[in-house]
This record gives structure tokens, C-alpha cells and sequence, in this order.
């Protein structure tokens, strides 16, 4: 990757098997332009007329000196490309997993949807202007993360360049969606022009890892929704847009690096497939029937997410996302403060009483309460009823 002088662009030129040539063109950390299939001959007019369209006016001769210095470096395609070699690596270690564990998330979208932020910004704890400096992935990529013993997430992040795309619709697709149990769109809702691109990319998707695993989840991130005035428009078009082609259940999404949202859609996905969240909210519902308790929750620390919920409806977004926040953030005080470990935590307002208390190491047991629970003087015998709730739940996690 070359600057191009006197600009804040850098450049790169790739090639592919049939010898023909790629350009991508990136602004600061982020893609703004490619172009596939290409000749010696137009890579400078390609990369002329993107600096046109934005107004700026390079000169031509230096334009042909750097294509020039970029194509002595390129090497040229081998038999066997980056990411392939990337895929044949990652199944290797994959294979040596035991899958009864480890669960194979395939995060796909258009270049520039704002995949990576989307886990880094959960998994990772990256504030949203940390995720600033989040480059674009190149070719596939792979996190493995633990979330307590009820789940280990391995993400495959696949970049959405087009010259990717291209070649995970060749052989590859076998290998990236075997033994997949979810798949996880990520949309710009913010880039209208490519809706239609991003839809016929989800439905081939779909339609791939479905045909690997007819139980495998689908999943929908209409992410930077921050940017969208009109939410009650947009959101219902996009979801019959996206599911007219697709009979299978299709979970849809809302999210935002800048809010509560992702922890509550990760938490969603986390505890689909975990079979121990059908237990955990089996016991926290024995906590929920006492009177005077209005919601019950389990949160694992690190990451803020749900491993198990009592709220039903609409008033889980908010509830869920606003908690997982608080935890995560007395968390990482408690420890950048180098004070002992996160164990408690109580809150009353004038109509409520929320209490966090310490389950495992991972995990926090919050409960939600009435103040009514403090005039009638049941806020023992309901703790007492959430000490037997978390032995329960501490015997399930350690299994």
C-alpha cells in the first residue's frame, strides 16, 4: 500500500489468478473505492477519474509514477491465494476444537459495514473512539472468545472488498460455512445504494450456511442506526426487503456502537445458542415468582451480556443494554482503581430497588425490585431466595 503524495490517501494494487488487477483506495484507515478486473492499462484512469468525482487534481504523470513503483512490488498470484491459505489455517485449528464448545459465528457485510467494530466494541470493551482507528479487514479473520463456560464464540470475520466476495462465492464457501451455527449480516443502514448489493450478498449467504446446517441462525445487524432520523420507516422496509426471498426465521437487529444496543442483540444471539440459557432462565424464573421481584437477570462481567432474562417484549432492549453498560463499567473501575473484586452493588430510586450481586467470577446476578419490597421488609427472605438462585446457577456454570 502506497501514499499517494500530497493527500491523505493511501493505495494498493492486487492481483488475482486470471492476472487481471485490483485497486483499492482507502481514506485514512477506511476503503473508499475498488475496483476489480482491471488492465495495466486503467489502473491510472480508474484512479483518476475517483479523484475527479471528488474534486481533486492529482497530476497524471505523478499518478503513472506510483502505479509504476506499486506494480514492481506486486507479487504475482500464486495457486493458492491469501485467503485461501487463511481458511485452510483457520480449519485446521477449528477442526482441533471440540465443537460441543466452541460455536462458529460467520460475520459477513459490504466493505465499510462496520463488522469488526461490532465485536470489538462487546468482546473487546473498545470505547467508540477507539474503534476509530479499526481498519478494514483483509481477506478473513478470527476471534475466539469465552463467555463464561455457557459459550465460546469463534467469529469469522470475512471482509466484504469485492474481490473477497468473489472468491468466497468460488470453492471457498464450502469450508466457510461448514459446521457454522450462525450467521450474522452486518448492514449500513447509512449506504442506501447498496441495498440492493447487500441483499442478494445476505440471501446467498443464507442460503449457503443453511444448506451446511437447516438449524443454523440468521442474524441482522441494521448497524449505525445512530445515523438514521426516520427509524420507524426505514427499520420495517429493510426487513421485508431482506426477508422476501427467505422462509427461515431471520432475527432482526438495531445497533449502534455509540449505545446500549449491541450488548443487548449479542446477548440475543449468545443465548440462542447456548443450551444452558434454556436452564439459567428456568432458575431465574423461581426468583422472579417471588412477590415483590419485577425482573431477574444473569450478566457475564467482561463482556455485559445476558446469559439469561426474565423480561419479555420490547422493555428487554433497554433493560438489558443499560445494565450490561453498568456492570461492564463498575468492572473496569473497580479494577483500574485496583480495588478488590466487583462483588455488590445496590440501587433504590423512589419506585425501585436494583441489586447486583457476585455469582462467580464471570458473573453477576441482578435483580429488580419494587420498593415495596422495602415497606413490608421481604428484601431478606428475597435475598435469601437469590442465594439459593445463585448456588443453583454456580452448580450449572461449573459443569
Amino acid at each position: 500500500m502506497k501514499k499517494i503524495p500530497g493527500t491523505l490517501y493511501n493505495f494498493g494494487i492486487t492481483s488475482s489468478r486470471d492476472n487481471r488487477l485490483n485497486i483499492n483506495i482507502w481514506y485514512r484507515n477506511e476503503l473508499v473505492f475498488e475496483k476489480t478486473g482491471l488492465s495495466d492499462g486503467e489502473l491510472v484512469n480508474n484512479i483518476q477519474f475517483f479523484f475527479e468525482s471528488r474534486n481533486l487534481t492529482i497530476p497524471r504523470n505523478r499518478l503513472e509514477w506510483i502505479v509504476k513503483e506499486e506494480l514492481l512490488e506486486l507479487s504475482p498470484a500464486s495457486d493458492i491465494t491469501f485467503i485461501e491459505g487463511t481458511v485452510s489455517e483457520i480449519l485446521g485449528q477449528f477442526q482441533q476444537k471440540k465443537t460441543e464448545e466452541m460455536k462458529k459465528i460467520v460475520l459477513m457485510g459490504l466493505a465499510n459495514a462496520g463488522k469488526t467494530c461490532i465485536y470489538e466494541r462487546v468482546f473487546e470493551g473498545k470505547k467508540p473512539w477507539e474503534l476509530m482507528q479499526s481498519t478494514a479487514t483483509k481477506g478473513i479473520d478470527y476471534r475466539e472468545y469465552n463467555v463464561g463456560s455457557i459459550t465460546k464464540p469463534m467469529i469469522w470475520d470475512l471482509g466484504g472488498q469485492q474481490q473477497y466476495l468473489d472468491e468466497y462465492h468460488g470453492p471457498l464457501r464450502r469450508n466457510i460455512f461448514r459446521k457454522a451455527s450462525v450467521l450474522l449480516y452486518v448492514i449500513d443502514v447509512s449506504d442506501v445504494d447498496r441495498f440492493e448489493n447487500t441483499r442478494l450478498e445476505f440471501e446467498w449467504s443464507a442460503n449457503q450456511i443453511l444448506s451446511s446446517n437447516r438449524n443454523a441462525s440468521l442474524n441482522i445487524f441494521f448497524h449505525k442506526i445512530d445515523l438514521i432520523h426516520d427509524r420507524n420507516a426505514l427499520i420495517p422496509y429493510l426487513k421485508r426487503l431482506f426477508s422476501q426471498n427467505i422462509s427461515h426465521k431471520i432475527n432482526f437487529y438495531a445497533t449502534s456502537v455509540f449505545d446500549e444496543s449491541l450488548f443487548t442483540a449479542w446477548s440475543g444471539i449468545i443465548r440462542e445458542i447456548s443450551p444452558k440459557s434454556i436452564f439459567i432462565n428456568s432458575i431465574l424464573k423461581l426468583l422472579k415468582d417471588q412477590d415483590g421481584v419485577n425482573e431477574a437477570l444473569l450478566i457475564e462481567k467482561t463482556s455485559g451480556l445476558a446469559c439469561g432474562s426474565t423480561i419479555n417484549g420490547s422493555d428487554e432492549d433497554v433493560v438489558i443494554g443499560m445494565i450490561s453498560l453498568l456492570i461492564v463499567t463498575c468492572d473496569k473501575v473497580t479494577k483500574n482503581m485496583k480495588l478488590q473484586s466487583f462483588k455488590e452493588f445496590r440501587l433504590r430510586t423512589t419506585s425501585n430497588y436494583l441489586l447486583l450481586t457476585d455469582v462467580t467470577e464471570d458473573l453477576m446476578l441482578v435483580i429488580l425490585l419494587n420498593s415495596k419490597v422495602l415497606d413490608n421488609g421481604r428484601l431478606k427472605e428475597i435475598e435469601e431466595v437469590g442465594k439459593q438462585v445463585t448456588t443453583q446457577i454456580r452448580e450449572l456454570w461449573d459443569e
